[in-house]
């Protein structure tokens, strides 16, 4: 991955809409050229899929929480990653270091329907307990990691 393929990855996780098009003059290659690189990204796995990021509030999702969670002994886990999957209010799971297994990150209409998740969280096969933290503000958001741009001349395999 070299510096272009960085700009694009930029530009891309501002606006995954942009056109090779609207990226000519930025990045100085023709349209085919930029294309070919995009295809490239997403084959070697760099770019995982193309998406939009919604406003959980303006879709009626204000609530925002993160759940950690703790099973009883390893085979808890299917039954977990079952729930997780049917539950479209669970945008994100993480297994976590420490004292807790897992980080979910849920979004809900309100503090009852968080109550709700939780109470059926608690009852999923497998699981000890869980710890809620309700969000009060969010102050950063980026949904992408970037690589380094200021890595000139320093180029990584794709």
């Amino acid at each position: 991955m070299d510096q272009i393929d960085r700009k694009i990855l930029q530009i891309l996780s501002q606006n995954a809409a942009a056109t090779a098009t609207e990226m000519v003059p930025l990045v100085n290659l023709s349209i085919p050229a930029i294309n070919k690189r995009i295809q490239k990204l997403q084959k070697s796995g760099v770019i995982r899929r193309f998406t939009i990021q919604v406003d959980p509030a303006k879709v009626g999702k204000p609530i925002c929480a993160f759940i950690l969670v703790v099973l009883r002994h390893a085979s808890g886990m299917e039954g977990l990653m079952e729930y997780i999957q049917s539950d479209p209010d669970i945008l994100e799971c993480y297994g976590v270091t420490g004292e807790y297994d897992y980080m979910l990150k849920v979004c809900t209409a309100d503090v009852t329907a968080l109550q709700k998740k939780i109470n059926h969280l608690k009852k999923v096969s497998g699981v000890a307990k869980s710890h809620t933290m309700m969000t009060m503000m969010e102050y950063k958001n980026d949904v992408s990691a970037l690589p380094d741009t200021l890595q000139e001349g320093k180029e990584t395999p794709l």
